[in-house]
């Protein structure tokens, strides 16, 4: 197969979808992310970029459209088997068992994989040398950053081709946030295509290759971070950064 004929890592062709029947939250999105990029959604409150990410990894109900991943579609498969087909879904709140060490936590969903705990969870443990020095220690005593490390730890025993992340800068201090992000370049940079939801619009675009910017549940400008970060009026009117000036660069066009 040429490399102009690998299908993406995810196709979001049409997606509709709503926690009620006949109440759309997702209305008609259409979103390609790319083999090996980190992909940011962005949007103001209530755009349902949230209820974007959930409907493709099988949380919220779809009404229309299709979802594929590396294109097989996965529009109709269920939430617990969707990691089986090779998508991690790291949700805001709620991704780690703070009761059990950072050892079972990890042990534990190796032991969901039936896989080789070993295998699994040394080369992560490599990867994140402060869960491996924590090991011993109850997730629930970890600071924010090291408990979202190990959220994103526990979804890469999967070995997934897409990781897909809800708000993960959620309630981080500034330095936290850069320790997380930083960690996610590397996943990025080890094979996996990141896909995340996010408020914090500056360091979401400092990390991403591209961005959409998502309002009224459907994508209203897709374009790569240099060109979202150097419009003003983008910034302005979409995600609700108040600059002051007007846009030096010509506006990446909107998507119809």
């Amino acid at each position: 197969m040429s490399k102009d004929a690998i299908p993406p890592a995810l196709r979001i062709e049409d997606l509709q979808s709503g926690y009620e029947p006949g109440l759309l939250i997702v209305r008609g999105a259409s979103l390609t992310v790319l083999n090996h990029e980190i992909f940011a959604i962005l949007g103001p409150n209530g755009a349902g970029k949230s209820s974007l990410v959930k409907a493709v990894a099988g949380l919220v109900p779809i009404s229309g459209g299709h979802n594929l991943l590396a294109g097989r579609d996965i529009t109709k498969t269920p939430a617990h088997r969707m990691v089986f087909e090779g998508l991690a879904f790291v949700p805001q709140t709620d991704n780690v068992f703070v009761n059990l060490s950072v050892a079972e936590n990890l042990e534990l969903a190796a032991s969901v994989m039936k896989a080789d705990r070993r295998e699994r969870v040394d080369p992560l443990y490599a990867m994140f040398p402060d869960l491996h020095r924590q090991r011993k220690l109850p997730a629930g005593q970890l600071s924010g950053g090291q408990r979202q490390m190990l959220a994103v730890a526990r979804a890469l025993i999967a070995r997934p081709s897409l990781l897909i992340l809800d708000e993960p800068s959620a309630g981080l201090s500034p330095k936290l946030v850069d320790q997380v992000f930083t960690k996610l370049r590397e996943v990025r940079d080890s094979g996996v295509t990141v896909l995340l939801v996010e408020q914090n619009v500056k360091a979401a675009l400092a990390l991403a290759d591209r961005a959409a910017v998502l309002v009224e549940g459907k994508e209203r400008i897709v374009a790569t971070s240099a060109e979202l970060l150097g419009d003003a009026r983008i910034a302005e009117l979409y995600l609700g950064r108040h600059t002051g000036r007007q846009g030096s660069r010509q506006a990446p066009k909107e998507t119809t």
